[in-house]
């Protein structure tokens, strides 16, 4: 801690050595701060399959109080990848909604997601408290209600139809911070996020919001709290609401589609006949006093 404020661990790929492991044991226990982006599962989208993986690392992260399940969140609230299509000699992309990619929107409140309006994850994995009454969890980062999980291995159906009964549990945590006596009796933090890639997507680039939530973690470990306010003032998105996205809410989405469609017709019709009545009334005038 002397040396390093906080440490981060991001997406570690190999297994760790119980030697290395131990080293962060001796970094607690002298009080420092830890930021934790773990993958357990991993998915293989040329393959349209998904498995579990470890690195040894969850193991650690349990014994601590606090567990990256090796599954695959799955969430009604989802961004999309794109499906090549042929329709005769063309061939184009669509964009598909894939529930694998789980679109977060759900912060409680806590200062390190303070002004963010959503993150989106890749392959990602619940974390839940598993620890005893010397440590402390508090969620940051939940689901929609309407989410679930999907045990490996796994294989994607990117043209499978979704409906309300493949998402049955609701507000599963992604993220998380674990606080206490973790090791030892010195008092010390760890963040911990399921989900590895999400400060930088595969294609190479990601939201504001997804680096802001990791910037915004180490700040907070690092006490510079400061900082997030001015990182996350700007608004990044107004997600549409999960009430108009259920399956009951069809007729709302019609009404909603055809008003939005109408409205500014209706409007525009209401403004000619205005302008022809106010240039007839004016004619009508002008007559008038040239009879006159």
């Amino acid at each position: 801690p002397d040396r390093f404020r906080a440490i981060a661990i991001v997406a570690p790929s190999d297994t760790i050595p119980a030697e290395q492991l131990s080293k962060l044991d001796d970094y607690l226990g002298r009080g420092g701060q830890l930021f934790v982006a773990l993958n357990t599962v991993e998915g293989d989208l040329q393959n349209a399959q998904g498995r579990a993986i470890s690195t040894g690392l969850e193991t650690w992260l349990r014994q601590k109080g606090v567990e990256v399940s090796g599954s695959f969140i799955i969430d009604a609230q989802c961004g999309s990848v794109q499906v090549r299509q042929q329709q005769g000699f063309l061939t184009f992309n669509t964009a598909v909604q894939f529930p694998y990619l789980p679109v977060i929107s759900n912060f409680p409140d806590h200062p390190i997601t303070q002004g963010l309006e959503q993150v989106v994850l890749s392959f990602a994995s619940p974390v839940r408290f598993v620890g005893d009454s010397t440590a402390r969890f508090t969620p940051i980062a939940q689901t929609s209600v309407k989410s679930g999980i999907a045990n490996p291995p796994v294989f994607f159906d990117i043209n499978k139809q979704w409906s309300d009964a493949d998402f049955p549990m609701s507000n599963l945590t992604v993220g998380g911070v674990l606080e206490g006596n973790l090791v030892g009796n010195t008092f010390s933090r760890i963040v911990v996020f399921g989900d590895g890639d999400f400060p930088v997507s595969r294609q190479g680039r990601q939201g504001g919001d997804n680096i802001s939530l990791m910037v915004n973690s180490i700040d907070w470990l690092s006490d510079d709290t400061g900082l997030i306010q001015l990182r996350t003032k700007g608004v990044a998105s107004r997600p549409i609401e999960q009430e108009y996205l259920s399956d009951e809410a069809s007729g709302k989405r019609t009404f909603l589609k055809y008003l939005n469609f109408g409205l500014p017709i209706l409007l525009v019709l209401i403004y000619g006949f205005i302008r022809v009545q106010q240039q007839r009334n004016r004619r009508l005038r002008r007559m008038q006093e040239r009879y006159v």
